[in-house]
């Protein structure tokens, strides 16, 4: 049997990760949920996107899951390259101040002055780091907290898929295999119920 799947994939013309979960129930509805990962992005920026999520038959999906996925998907590209020259952007503004602050200390204020100034630089970078540091830390919380509100409502794929990568956060990685164990646990009972219900 020949699909023309990849085929199709290849056209949305992306760069980096495209995670698909799907979920299969009883009534032999399909729900699959679609993620965008690059790695050009920072480890914060781009994982704070939800996952596109299609439903259907499996026959409505033969039909209709590309045509349906193609507009969120361009859209998504065209949020992560804005993400992406936002960040070169950044980066380039960040290393020019750094040249400049350089270039307008002239030799005669090189004296004590270079000191403080080198004292100044490092706590300049320490608060650089605090910030990015507490930008991650919010957007791990956010993420994990869209999961546990997803797994609240019994919509266990799509919480799985909220959860952070582990390579991300390797600090966090024993939170987060806690955290999918029980979601899996919930989406596993949730299913056994289902069946012996419909049985």
């Amino acid at each position: 049997m020949k699909t023309n799947f990849f085929e199709q994939i290849s056209t949305f013309a992306f760069e980096g990760n495209m995670l698909l979960n799907i979920h299969n129930d009883n009534k032999g509805q399909l729900t699959v949920s679609v993620v965008l990962r690059n790695g050009e992005i920072s480890a914060t920026a781009g994982n704070t996107l939800p996952p596109m999520t299609i439903g259907g038959t499996a026959t409505e999906l033969d039909e209709g899951f590309f045509t349906e996925l193609a507009t969120p998907v361009k859209q998504t590209i065209g949020l992560v390259n804005n993400l992406e020259t936002y960040q070169k952007e950044l980066e380039k503004a960040k290393n020019k101040n750094t040249a400049n602050s350089k270039k307008v200390k002239t030799a005669d204020e090189a004296g004590e002055d270079n000191d403080s100034d080198e004292a100044n630089d490092l706590f300049a970078q320490q608060a650089d780091d605090k910030q990015a540091k507490a930008e991650k830390k919010r957007f791990f919380d956010e993420a994990m907290e869209r999961a546990k509100e997803l797994a609240k409502q019994m919509k266990y794929t799509e919480a799985l898929a909220q959860l952070p990568d582990p390579t991300d956060y390797p600090e966090q990685v024993e939170t987060l295999n806690k955290r999918r164990k029980e979601i899996q646990a919930g989406k596993e009972t949730y299913d056994k119920l289902t069946q012996q219900f419909n049985d």
